[in-house]
């Protein structure tokens, strides 16, 4: 891209995508990072280190499996974005066409086999995403 509008353009598919699935990343990920043992933070700093290095020696290796199932999970939401999609980045096939726009054509077009298949193959793709959302995910221990 040379610096014009990001407007209809692959690049506006993936900052539509990212918006419309950032609050369900942050949300998780706040939480992931809420719930680490504050006790490792706090001897992390009695030893010295700054803020910063207990951040990012400390909590996100401890939140690290949570918020990297929160992104997989944020990214199955993304899979299945409409408008946000066809309002920013458009429907121009090969260029900014994501599965759900082309999901929606190929119903408009009548090609119900074509949309059928790409559902099963969405559909598919966010299931292995959340199985290995799951499988990210610790265990809670109760």
């Amino acid at each position: 891209m040379t610096g014009g509008p990001l407007v209809f353009t692959w690049q506006a598919a993936v900052v539509a995508a990212l918006f419309h699935s950032a609050p369900l990343l942050v949300k998780s990920a706040r939480a992931a990072l809420e719930s680490v043992d504050r006790s490792y933070e706090r001897a992390a700093r009695n030893l010295g280190a700054s803020e910063w290095t207990v951040f990012r020696r400390v909590s996100l290796p401890l939140a690290g499996r949570s918020i990297l199932a929160a992104a997989a999970l944020a990214f199955a939401r993304s899979l299945g974005d409409f408008g946000v999609t066809i309002m920013i980045a458009g429907n121009i096939p090969g260029r900014t066409q994501t599965v759900a726009v082309a999901i929606y054509d190929a119903v408009e077009g009548g090609n119900g086999a074509l949309a059928r298949t790409l559902v099963l193959v969405v559909s598919a793709v966010a299931l292995a995403i959340l199985y290995l959302a799951n499988r990210i995910a610790p265990r809670q221990v109760m």
